[in-house]
């Protein structure tokens, strides 16, 4: 009886088919374990960033009153009825915070607002924004100026949406609003 003879070419495609098998795993695990390219910083915690006042100055309310010096100090003490308290003298400084992250099907859109001491916004700056690929980035490119530009003027989250930059217009949208009602809710602002 005769041997049956391999053929060769049989070989090759079972290696050719377990050298693909192996590629595809490794790809299929490195794409699962990032984030798809849609944000590749970490969020920023939702809330104040910066408070309104630094830390208070103490300054006297009388001009007639002197601070004392440690050799002073070991005096007898002045009338009460003629000291006066120091009061707080805190100055007004921009206040910072963060929106809350929201995700859209391209990626994650976070903002930070800037009010001022009287309240009112008066910067947004984007600290996410889907930028997958290039296209996502134009798309980006285009709507985030004008989104901040609308949303400076209405003083408000409530912006038209770009022409074909819909979700991260919802995105954005969303995550001022967030902002807005953490200040709110601290007393920095009163825009709803």
């Amino acid at each position: 009886m005769r041997k049956k003879r391999r053929h060769p070419a049989r070989h090759s495609r079972s290696a050719a088919l377990a050298l693909s098998f192996v590629t595809t795993s490794g790809l299929a695990y490195t794409f699962a374990s990032t984030d798809n390219g849609a944000s590749a910083t970490i969020a920023a915690p939702a809330g104040i960033v910066t408070a309104t006042t630094d830390a208070p100055t103490t300054a006297p309310t009388d001009s007639a009153t002197a601070p004392t010096t440690a050799a002073e100090s070991t005096q007898t003490p002045a009338d009460p009825a003629t000291t006066v308290a120091p009061t707080t003298v805190a100055p007004a400084t921009p206040t910072v915070v963060n929106g809350a992250s929201f995700r859209n099907r391209y990626g994650d859109v976070q903002v930070q607002a800037t009010f001022a001491a009287d309240g009112t916004l008066t910067n947004v700056d984007v600290l996410q924004v889907p930028f997958r690929d290039g296209k996502s980035v134009s798309i980006n490119n285009y709507a985030v100026p004008r989104l901040n530009s609308e949303a400076l003027t209405a003083q408000s989250a409530n912006v038209d949406t770009v022409s074909g930059a819909t979700y991260t217009s919802i995105g954005y949208e969303q995550s001022l609003q967030s902002a807005i009602d953490a200040a709110r809710a601290n007393g920095i602002t009163t825009i709803s």
